[in-house]
């Protein structure tokens, strides 16, 4: 036999072993998308404890080569006189080894299926297929291979839309994501490229890029990275400039450690400009530790369902229920820190610093003032006032106020500065370092220190006090 006979017997041959696996595959899939839903629906009832949400298999009609489902997606309203709110979504199925839109795309991977998914139109989504132009809103591309992980596409339409509050325009979603049949990792980078707002101010973000990568330990939490950047975000109103935030960016490490789940959260914004001029630059960053894991999969899990308006008849269940997961949670004696806290101007920048390790009270029902010496173990707190960074803030007027004399008002930010920093000596809350005035406050086993000075509490509440009432 010649290599052209050779090849043809191999494409025959090929071929034949396609069809049969897609038979089998075919067999298979009703079995296979019953269990998913089943262990779906399991997810949604941990995440979501006290809500009416179900995923359902509306019908399955099953080909040699592919096959379709449709799905149902049903949120019972907290009102009963509402109807609940549901979504039907086709789903056209390639049967595997190898789907014709993976060749066509030269994926030769083996995979079990390829799912191409839609939400499908209805009296309760008429709005939103008008504002995608009749388009589906939500369309998933997804192929699942013979190990259970799980590739796919998802799609959110671009979207146009008025009413008479407010117009708007959303350029579309795309991201690319990976996880499994179990939910037990997930994978997401996707990219937004623009969102714009139109009633009574024009609100526009431009260029949305996020990130999740995200694996679930045996308490059901998640844990891992995510992160979104925004380009810009803007707001204009009408006669007045623009106020433009530059370079946002919200990341967070989450863990798990001996003594419990360690929680990291970032967030900056690279600059804040009114019109031309630029205001500032922020930055914020948060530590929460020894959290119980247990705890917080159950805490979020009732805030996840609150949200939703999936509040249980018995609310009295559910106060008993939230005690006894905050009392657990304050058994590992959590650390919440602010680790710094910063706003950044043209001459100077202030920060701040905070850190507070709770315990579990005798009773969560003590009255205030008996409550919080049990609750707080110990507390740390730094401030670094940066009096170049108040005059700045002072000068910043002018942009409000352009008839403003520029003598007049540098005169006004030397003025504020020197108020402040004379105030907070003569109160002795806070002391002066060259350009920066300083304040220290701590707190553990009953005792409070303010600049390493004892004072009792009653007396620093009585100096804040003074400071109202000097403003």
């Amino acid at each position: 036999m010649n290599r052209a006979g050779i090849a043809a017997t191999a494409l025959v041959v090929l071929a034949a072993a396609g069809s049969a696996g897609a038979w089998f595959t075919g067999t298979r899939m009703e079995t296979v998308i019953q269990d998913n839903i089943v262990r779906a629906n399991q997810q949604l009832k941990d995440q979501l404890p006290d809500t009416d949400l179900a995923l359902e298999l509306v019908s399955f009609q099953r080909g040699i080569f592919s096959s379709d489902a449709r799905y149902r997606l049903v949120l019972v309203a907290d009102d009963a006189d509402e109807p609940p709110l549901e979504l039907l979504i086709s789903d056209h199925i390639e049967h595997g080894p190898w789907p014709l839109s993976r060749l066509t795309s030269l994926k030769l991977l083996p995979v079990m299926a390829t799912s191409h998914a839609q939400l499908e139109s209805s009296e309760q989504l008429a709005g939103l297929f008008a504002a995608s132009a009749g388009r589906s809103p939500l369309t998933v591309t997804s192929s699942i291979g013979y190990a259970n992980g799980v590739d796919g596409e998802l799609q959110l339409a671009p979207m146009s839309w008025s009413t008479d509050e407010v117009t708007g325009s959303f350029s579309g979603l795309s991201a690319v994501f990976r996880t499994d049949t179990a939910g037990e990792s997930i994978k997401v980078h996707g990219r937004v490229d623009s969102l714009e707002l139109q009633g009574g101010a024009r609100v526009g973000l431009a260029g949305v890029d996020f990130e999740l990568d995200r694996q679930r330990d045996a308490s059901g939490l998640y844990l891992g990275t995510g992160q979104v950047e925004l380009d810009q975000l803007s707001v204009v109103i009408e006669g007045e400039p623009a106020v433009v935030l530059n370079g946002l960016v919200q990341s967070d490490v989450s863990t798990l450690k001996e003594d419990g789940a360690n929680l990291e959260l970032d967030y900056r914004i690279g600059s804040v400009n009114y019109g031309t001029t630029k205001l500032g630059s922020m930055h914020m960053g948060w530590t929460l530790s020894r959290i119980d894991p247990q705890a917080m999969v159950d805490l979020a899990g009732m805030y996840n369902s609150a949200a939703l308006g999936g509040v249980p008849d018995d609310t009295k269940a559910l106060e008993e229920q939230f005690q006894a997961s905050l009392e657990r949670l304050l058994d590992g004696f959590p650390r919440l820190s602010l680790d710094d806290f910063s706003i950044r101007t043209t001459n100077g920048e202030s920060r701040l610093s905070l850190a507070v390790e709770l315990g579990r009270p005798s009773s969560l029902q003590l009255p205030p003032e008996a409550l919080l010496p049990e609750l707080i173990g110990s507390l740390e707190a730094r401030l670094v006032l940066s009096k170049p960074m108040l005059m700045d803030m002072v000068r910043h007027k002018a942009l409000f106020q352009p008839g403003t004399d520029a003598a007049t008002l540098e005169q006004e930010a030397q003025m504020m500065a020197e108020m402040v920093s004379g105030m907070a000596e003569m109160l002795q809350i806070g002391r002066v370092e060259g350009d920066n005035i300083l304040t220290q406050l701590s707190y553990a086993g009953g005792s409070l220190k303010l600049n390493g000075q004892a004072i009792e509490p009653s007396a620093l509440a009585g100096l804040l006090s003074g400071m109202k009432g000097l403003q």
